[in-house]
């Protein structure tokens, strides 16, 4: 792959009377670049289209509690109907920092409240994508600055063909004894 440099935000002239700009995360995933998330601006400054998440993560937790998580795949890419997880690595010290050894590693799967096999009954008449978010708690055993790497990932059918695509996430996070 041919390497242009583009790791970082970038922002890119759209022709198309709508649209701003599309903003796009370049990140260098196992010695590539490669185009993160995206988002499409309006000429209002709204953001309309693209191809991003939102976490939520608590910056600072109590050593002893859990650590709430949650990631919504705020505009999927493939469609609406699509299932998203989140991939973490047991152990983020064996996560090399450009991901290249993802399938060397033993991973832990965060299932979608859809098909995380957990009632959410509080959420049923909501009208929530469920399919779209997945909510978990991280428990620490040492107090300090701590990483969340990994994937959101997301899989479903597009003109009956099977797609998936990545998004990957690099947060920080703090224990306070």
């Amino acid at each position: 792959m041919e390497t242009t440099n583009k790791i970082g935000i970038k922002k890119f002239k759209v022709a198309d009377k709508n649209i701003k700009d599309s903003i796009v995360e370049y990140i260098k995933i196992d010695g590539n670049e490669y185009a993160n998330q995206i988002w499409l601006i309006s000429k209002t400054n709204d953001t309309i289209g693209g191809n991003y998440f939102n976490s939520y993560i608590n910056d600072t937790t109590k050593l002893g509690e859990v650590t709430r998580l949650r990631f919504v795949l705020t505009k999927p890419t493939i469609d609406w109907a699509s299932e998203m997880f989140v991939v973490l690595p047991y152990d983020d010290d064996e996560l090399k920092s450009d991901f290249s050894n993802l399938r060397e590693i033993k991973l832990d799967t965060f299932h979608s409240l859809k098909n995380d096999e957990i009632p959410h009954l509080e959420l049923n008449e909501l009208d929530l994508p469920l399919n779209h978010i997945t909510e978990f708690g991280l428990d620490y055993e040492n107090p300090g600055k701590k990483r969340v790497r990994g994937i959101v990932v997301e899989r479903g059918k597009k003109y009956n063909k099977k797609y998936e695509r990545r998004l990957f996430f690099d947060e920080s996070l703090y224990i306070k004894e």
